[in-house]
């Protein structure tokens, strides 16, 4: 059985996009969710077969620790999916003002800066590792608690106060990649596509030029 490393805990974009990878190309796969980038990256070609990482956002543009790692890893993209995101605000009161702390994943701060910039100057902003571990910490049911979690994520759980689609751009999509460490084969009928870094402190005038 084919084992594919995702960034968890359960119910972020990353699962989805693992859970559409399995239906589309792995019926039998396995998911394993991993708490951080690096140990997704780390358990390809270990543990797992493949992983599925989030590599671009069409309002946040890429995700650097993503690209960085690839940029200095042995894997290779092997696929990608294109997963909608939509977001939603949770709290712990009866309303936006009852809230202090905001958990918000630093990828989705970006997504939903236009919502999180009319909250009250008082309130805390505090970044999380994944929109799982943001909607952790509201389940946790502290009073004065908010979280930015996926919207998905309201269909299992209920919370006192909830503000949907607070997403600056309401088609918003992330591209997911997925990795390996053997390339596949090249198949004529496929649309590939090419992208280039180039690692900071090696530019040069002409380097563009060279490589092409």
């Amino acid at each position: 059985m084919k084992h594919i490393a995702a960034l968890g805990p359960a119910n972020t974009f990353s699962e989805i996009a693992a859970q559409m990878y399995v239906a589309r190309s792995a019926p039998d796969a396995q998911i394993e969710l991993f708490p951080t980038i690096r140990k997704v990256f780390s358990s390809v070609g270990k543990k797992c077969e493949i992983g599925i990482l989030p590599i671009e956002n069409m309002l946040n543009g890429y995700i650097t620790p993503v690209l960085d790692m690839l940029l200095h890893s042995r894997l290779t993209i092997i696929d990608e999916l294109l997963v909608p995101v939509h977001f939603s605000f949770a709290g712990n009161g009866a309303s936006i003002d009852d809230i202090h702390r905001v958990y918000v994943m630093f990828e989705s701060q970006g997504q939903c800066s236009d919502f999180l910039e009319q909250l009250s100057p008082l309130v805390e902003i505090i970044p999380t590792e994944s929109n799982g571990e943001s909607l952790e910490k509201i389940l946790e049911g502290n009073p004065g608690d908010g979280a930015v979690i996926p919207s998905h994520a309201l269909k299992s759980f209920s919370f006192p106060l909830v503000v949907n689609n607070i997403n600056d751009y309401l088609e918003n999509k992330t591209r997911f990649v997925v990795i390996a460490e053997q390339e596949q084969p090249f198949r004529n009928e496929l649309a590939y596509k090419t992208s280039i870094a180039i690692l900071e402190g090696t530019d040069r005038p002409g380097m563009l030029s060279d490589i092409l």
